[in-house]
């Protein structure tokens, strides 16, 4: 199998189970109304898009000027979502 056929594939079940994470913690948070829960589902969402955005990008264009700026854009994200999850966290 193809090195880049695999990363798509990784790429879609992480974005599936970090989809089915959301929506279990989204439940969690319906039944506690906890504001930090929130936080947290908000931080682990920017989190995993940012970590299967240049994945994601690869499948759908193959030019290097995409590639480049969502590699740079998911970067800012996944330091974005964890600055989210810290402050949830933090918050209590």
């Amino acid at each position: 199998m193809d090195i880049e056929v695999l990363q798509h594939i990784l790429a879609i079940i992480t974005l599936g189970l970090g989809a089915a994470l959301i929506i279990y913690l989204f439940d969690a948070y319906k039944t506690l109304k906890q504001k930090s829960l929130l936080l947290l589902i908000y931080g682990l969402f920017i989190l995993i898009i940012g970590v299967v955005l240049p994945d994601i990008t690869g499948i759908l264009a193959a030019d290097i000027f995409w590639q480049f700026w969502s590699a740079l854009f998911s970067r800012l994200l996944i330091i974005i979502g964890i600055c989210v999850i810290i402050y949830s966290i933090v918050r209590g």
